[in-house]
């Protein structure tokens, strides 16, 4: 088995293109947990660095749909947008075979689920079920204690 590496020109502004850090209060000090704003900045952060890495290193070597596909609806929730399942695809950054297929696994797993655009028959949306919300907060909220 023989493998290619391709070298690809990576513009300067991004070399050594970290996220600073967090700079918002990461605990509310009335309940002594994470900030929303803290959690959501947290996803953020992650899903850059994914797209970082992808650009980098090059989408082959990792794969992570499922992930993607939580912390887009993380952040969308927190920004009140609504994502249609082609939209969550897109997030995935994977073939839209692969993202619905993640998508399935995640709504069998109650972390997602879809829902009929009122609208348009058509169209579906998706969100983080409140198991699928607590979770994505305590995983979040865990990154920010450490």
């Amino acid at each position: 088995m023989t493998y290619t590496i391709a070298v690809v020109p990576v513009p300067a502004t991004k070399h050594l293109t970290f996220l600073p850090v967090l700079s918002l209060p990461a605990v509310d000090p009335a309940s002594g947990t994470a900030s929303s704003t803290a959690l959501v900045e947290i996803a953020k952060r992650l899903y850059a660095v994914r797209k970082m890495r992808d650009d980098l290193l090059g989408i082959s070597l990792f794969s992570e749909p499922a992930w993607d596909i939580l912390l887009d609806l993380f952040i969308s929730e927190h920004e009140n947008r609504q994502l249609s399942v082609s939209a969550v695809c897109i997030g995935a950054r994977a073939p839209s075979a692969t993202a619905l297929r993640y998508l399935t696994m995640l709504q069998d797993a109650d972390l997602v689920e879809r829902t009929r655009d009122e609208r348009d028959g058509r169209r579906s949306h998706v969100r983080l079920t409140t198991l699928g919300r607590r979770r994505m907060a305590c995983l979040l909220g865990q990154l920010i204690a450490e």
